[in-house]
């Protein structure tokens, strides 16, 4: 098993400038509560509302065949909603982007998420 390796790392053949910007707008277009990426975070309340995701290219990595970035992902846990006692709280929680560059046309990249892993392991500490 190898060590992930920066994306930016010379001789790899994947970074161009435009990636992180590129890779936060494929973020915002990603809807996430469509996915079954979302299975982890509707299991915490009773109405887990989606507030966004922010993903941080600079700091992208290529592990083993996949590009992952870090990122965050914002939601709103909404607890007996429609109740005559709601309770609601705003979280975040750390994740894994999984993405692919893509060439829509000849000499131009672009970005296309393929997946988000959300680590809810510190929502039951």
């Amino acid at each position: 098993m190898s060590a992930p390796v920066r994306i930016q790392s010379r001789g790899r053949g994947v970074w161009f400038d435009d990636l992180p910007e590129k890779l936060s707008r494929a973020a915002e277009a990603y809807n996430l509560p469509e996915t079954g990426d979302w299975a982890p975070l509707e299991e915490l309340s009773g109405g887990t509302l989606f507030e966004g995701i922010e993903v941080y290219g600079d700091s992208a990595v290529i592990d083993g065949k996949d590009l992952v970035a870090p990122g965050t992902v914002y939601v709103e846990l909404q607890y007996e909603p429609g109740s005559d006692d709601p309770t609601s709280f705003h979280d975040s929680f750390p994740a894994r982007v999984f993405f692919k560059v893509v060439e829509p046309k000849p000499g131009e990249k672009d970005v296309e998420i393929e997946r988000v892993e959300v680590d809810t392991s510190s929502f039951f500490e």
